[in-house]
């Protein structure tokens, strides 16, 4: 049994806020593993990602920051876009990762931001738990081709990661996906209804697990603030 939360970080806005706020967050929560979104490298709040900031605080002794693409004009302290940024995922893991690897999903002449999963596998209890760390387009037309996407290339190489992160994909739209995608398949939000993205008022982000090897359970959105999003979390049972 492990717990694993997801979080899209939100950069570095109004991070002196936040930051004490997120470390007293996971260090309350103790989650096993954590897939962090927009993530940043800005040397204008450190010189390392802002992931490293959490797993040396929190306990996570392994760690994978994947850069997606650079970011341009980011803001400095005084809220001034001067700063260049890496910008993109980061796994975190109180448990060896054992191999990463981020894809790049198709890019879009409509859409012409780079999106990407990143893959990581993790020895938990003697087994190796597969993970991918989701961040699609945050458009919906291009959110639902980046999923269908990612589901193939699942299917190609057979494989049956747990899914986790900022889907950009309404609950209502998700629900759509269950006889498609997901009949094998749990939905955080299927365990415990919430809302992740508070402004507004609806969710985005979600854990789902196979159910040939995984059990979900004590899904919980929490309430502290330490992004724009809420932290998703769940207890998993390993089956096999």
């Amino acid at each position: 049994m492990f717990k694993a939360t997801t979080l899209n970080l939100w950069g570095y806005h109004d991070w002196d806020e936040r930051s004490d706020n997120i470390v007293a967050f996971f260090n309350q929560e103790k989650p096993d593993c954590v897939a962090l979104q927009e993530v940043l490298t800005n040397h204008a709040f450190s010189d390392f990602p802002s992931s490293d900031f959490i797993a040396d605080n929190c306990d996570h002794t392994y760690r994978v920051f994947a850069p997606t693409y650079p970011r341009k004009n980011s803001k400095d302290r005084e809220g001034n876009r001067t700063q260049r940024a890496s910008y993109g995922q980061a796994f975190l893991s109180k448990h060896p990762i054992v191999s990463s690897e981020s894809y790049f999903l198709k890019l879009y002449e409509e859409h012409p931001e780079e999106n990407t999963v990143l893959f990581c596998d993790v020895e938990i209890e003697g087994r190796v738990v597969s993970f991918c760390n989701v961040h699609f387009a945050n458009r919906t037309q291009f959110s639902e081709l980046h999923l269908a996407e990612l589901m193939e290339l699942i299917q190609k190489r057979n494989v049956s990661p747990i899914l986790l992160g900022d889907f950009n994909i309404w609950l209502r739209d998700m629900a759509r996906y269950k006889s498609q995608w997901f009949g094998n398949y749990t939905i955080s939000s299927d365990v415990d209804a919430y809302i992740s993205d508070p402004i507004d008022n609806d969710t985005l982000d979600y854990i789902i697990t196979p159910n040939a090897k995984y059990a979900m359970t004590n899904v919980q959105c929490h309430d502290e603030y330490v992004s724009d999003h809420k932290a998703v979390s769940a207890t998993i049972d390993i089956l096999v």
